[in-house]
């Protein structure tokens, strides 16, 4: 039976230590991402083609949505207590879930090594308002150095620095907000007039907003596994639109007022060239770069770390120490342009929201909401027949991700649909007759013993 501490169910309640506050919270201190502001300054114009209006309604449409999708794929940790690294054996075989775990990771390091670099060089300008020291670079590998450290103590470490450094992010938007508003009112007014667009241009905004989570819906489960099982589905489901829907309307909102106002998406750049009171500055690029560290501790580093572990068999901070390596390297100051980085948005969600649809298809249409754990984890039972690869999971991304790049700014959309369709047909009339794992999950047959449970946390 192969076995990982970390990766274990946690079916404990005594170790589901996310309740509905913290798990708000967590969100919340997640949700100060660079993606935010800049998908928010490329709804209007001089970047986009809608109105105020407009860019608030797709941005309310958008996150609504998101949040459900994270509670309908969160119900496997939720349920079950499985990291997604696990969840993944389910649908492409112990062998083939490599693929989707390392399409999952590499786009955290990317985001990993980006919003290490916003954090750095909001530090780096209070450090040139205050002493005229202007070196990006020392701030760069420092908060790095920091956030190994932090991450490197586990969960519980994260779940402190998420609640609180929540109240502090929170507070921080809602002033930036005003910072903005008060500074730029007319400009945004402008804004506000213009007649924009309800046809194709908002709904690629739609597509665009969720496919800045594609990333994250496929490893909800590691956190939803620390949320007690004795919540109602109500709670959950509700935790998820708190945690998820104002935070994410507010961010973008910082981005759609900087383009409305200067033409502008990055905070820092806007708050260091039109900001006058030194004092204002200093306070918001603080709470930036703080905010730097909550959102890649949640979505940047446990994701990659968790694979790691997986594939490497490595402990939980040797994986933590690699992940920071790795994020230096990713080069973020060649991306941070809101061009490349909008690309780079929709190409990985291009990949990644077929891979969604296998694993939601997998869970409610070929295991009834139930997996047999147990098998999860005694790998030499999963797909003997195709040597631990499950070969309607490749060919049903494979057939999505070609219908996402029809329109690559549409790909989230596009490719989700044909690609849970396809999977599930395959395997009701192909893979149920060579895989007994999968034919118990359309007949839900088995008993779940109670192995991995004993060993459970």
């Amino acid at each position: 039976m192969e076995t990982n501490y970390d990766l274990k169910p946690i079916l404990s309640e005594k170790n589901r230590i996310l309740g509905p506050k913290a798990y708000v919270a967590m969100w919340w201190g997640d949700a100060v991402m660079v993606g935010s502001f800049m998908l928010g300054s490329s709804l209007i114009p001089p970047f986009g083609e809608l109105n105020l209006t407009q860019a608030l309604i797709g941005l309310v449409l958008a996150n609504i949505l998101a949040a459900l999708l994270f509670a309908l794929n969160g119900r496997v940790g939720w349920k079950h207590g499985i990291p997604m690294v696990v969840q993944l054996r389910s649908s492409f075989g112990p062998v083939g879930a490599k693929i989707p775990s390392l399409m999952r990771a590499i786009p955290a390091l990317f985001w990993y090594g980006v919003q290490s670099w916003l954090g750095a060089q909001a530090l780096n300008q209070i450090f040139m308002d205050i002493f005229g020291f202007n070196n990006v670079w020392v701030w760069f590998f420092g908060f790095q150095a920091l956030q190994i450290y932090l991450s490197a103590k586990g969960i519980k470490s994260i779940k402190w620095i998420e609640v609180v450094g929540s109240v502090v992010i929170m507070l921080g938007v809602v002033y930036l907000i005003f910072l903005f508003l008060s500074t730029f009112g007319f400009e945004v007014t402008e804004t506000a007039n213009i007649s924009g667009s309800w046809g194709i241009p908002f709904w690629l905004a739609i597509s665009v907003l969720i496919g800045q989570f594609s990333a994250l819906l496929l490893n909800v489960s590691d956190y939803t596994r620390y949320f007690p099982r004795k919540a109602s589905a109500k709670t959950f489901i509700g935790s998820h639109v708190v945690g998820i829907v104002p935070p994410m309307i507010l961010l973008p909102i910082v981005g759609i007022l900087g383009a409305a106002a200067v033409g502008i998406w990055n905070p820092v750049d806007i708050i260091s060239d039109h900001i006058s009171s030194m004092f204002a500055s200093i306070i918001i690029l603080l709470f930036i770069a703080i905010a730097q560290i909550t959102t890649n501790l949640v979505a940047n580093i446990m994701p990659p770390v968790l694979v790691a572990m997986d594939i490497f068999k490595i402990s939980w901070e040797k994986a933590c120490v690699i992940v920071g390596i790795l994020g230096i390297i990713t080069c973020p100051w060649y991306i941070m342009t809101d061009s490349t980085f909008n690309l780079f948005i929709s190409i990985v969600s291009a990949f990644l929201g077929p891979i969604f649809a296998v694993m939601v298809a997998d869970f409610y249409l070929v295991h009834k909401g139930n997996y047999n754990v147990n098998k999860l984890y005694d790998v030499k039972t999963l797909f003997p027949a195709f040597k631990g690869w499950n070969p309607a999971a490749i060919i049903a991304i494979a057939v999505g991700t070609c219908f996402s790049f029809i329109n690559v700014d549409l790909s989230w959309l596009l490719g989700i649909v044909p690609a849970g369709v396809v999977y599930t047909v395959i395997m009701r009339l192909w893979i149920i007759k060579h895989d007994e794992y999968v034919k118990e999950g359309f007949e839900q047959s088995f008993t779940q013993s109670t192995d991995i449970e004993d060993q459970a946390v």
